[in-house]
């Protein structure tokens, strides 16, 4: 009578203990017709990529989950993570290339170099405060992701 009940979830646990990050491609389709500004834009997102698979490797619920309920998953999300992670800092690189070859470091704007400037700032006050503590990583990850929008 209670023995279906145990089963599904045990399977429930072990479909949630293997839930690992997405990796992106380094290169995609459209990468040589982004303008400049989308290939920082896209360099970000990369960035943002890199740091929630880096968030992964560490102790979270999943991981925990894995390492109780069936431990070769926990493996399996760490390179997991470690591929999401490699390929994000590989496509970092190569939009950097592009925005090069682009000759996209030319100066901009007053009002877009004011913006750049104003979110840069706002994105070391991020930071510093996820550096000592008085944010949460998620929040850090949260709140980045809502200061780069502006920019999609």
């Amino acid at each position: 009578m209670f023995r279906k009940p145990i089963i599904y979830s045990f399977i429930l646990i072990f479909i949630v203990s293997c839930a690992t990050p997405k990796a992106i491609d380094i290169k995609q389709a459209n990468d040589y017709v982004l303008s400049c500004d989308e290939l920082m834009l896209a360099y970000e997102r990369a960035t943002l990529s890199e740091d929630e698979a880096h968030a992964e490797k560490g102790t979270t619920d999943g991981n925990i989950l894995s390492g109780l309920f069936f431990f070769p998953a926990y493996f399996v999300t760490y390179g997991t993570s470690a591929h999401a992670q490699y390929n994000a800092a590989q496509r970092k690189e190569h939009l950097l290339t592009l925005y090069q070859e682009k000759g996209c470091a030319k100066p901009k704007g007053a009002e877009y170099r004011k913006l750049v400037a104003k979110t840069l700032n706002e994105l070391a006050d991020l930071k510093d405060k996820y550096i000592k503590g008085v944010i949460s990583e998620d929040d850090y990850i949260l709140a980045r992701k809502q200061l780069l929008i502006v920019f999609d």
